[in-house]
C-alpha cells in the first residue's frame, strides 16, 4: 500500500489497524509513529497472531522504518488469512509525504 492510499484511507476512517513493527526502543527514538498506530516488534506480531490477538476481520496496515521487515510480517501473516498489507517505503515515505502526514 502506498502512502497515498493509507492516507486516502485514513481521511475516510476506514477501520484498520496499523502496526508499526519496530523494536521498541526504535520507534521511541526516532519519534515518528503514525498517529493511531500501535508498536508491536516484528517478532511479537508473529506470537500474538499465534495467540489469535490480531484481528481477521478488518485490515491490518504493517509499518517499519523502510518497507522490509514490515513486507515480510505482511507476507507471513496473509498466508495465515489475514487481511494485510505493508506500507510501501515504511516511516521513511510517510515522512517524505508531508505536510498531510501525522507523526505523533
Amino acid at each position: 500500500m502506498t502512502v497515498e492510499e493509507l492516507k486516502e484511507k485514513l481521511n475516510k476512517g476506514e477501520d484498520m489497524m496499523m502496526l508499526d513493527v519496530r523494536e521498541k526502543d526504535e520507534a521511541e527514538a526516532a519519534g515518528d509513529m503514525i498517529q493511531g498506530s500501535e508498536n508491536v516488534p516484528m517478532g511479537k506480531v508473529f506470537v500474538e497472531a499465534a495467540q489469535g490477538k490480531l484481528p481477521k476481520d478488518k485490515k491490518i496496515v504493517t509499518i517499519c522504518k523502510t518497507g522490509g521487515r514490515c513486507e515480510i510480517v505482511a507476507r507471513e501473516l496473509k498466508e495465515k488469512g489475514y487481511d494485510i498489507d505493508h506500507l510501501e517505503g515504511g516511516i521513511e515515505a510517510w515522512k517524505k509525504s508531508a505536510p498531510t502526514g501525522t507523526a505523533e
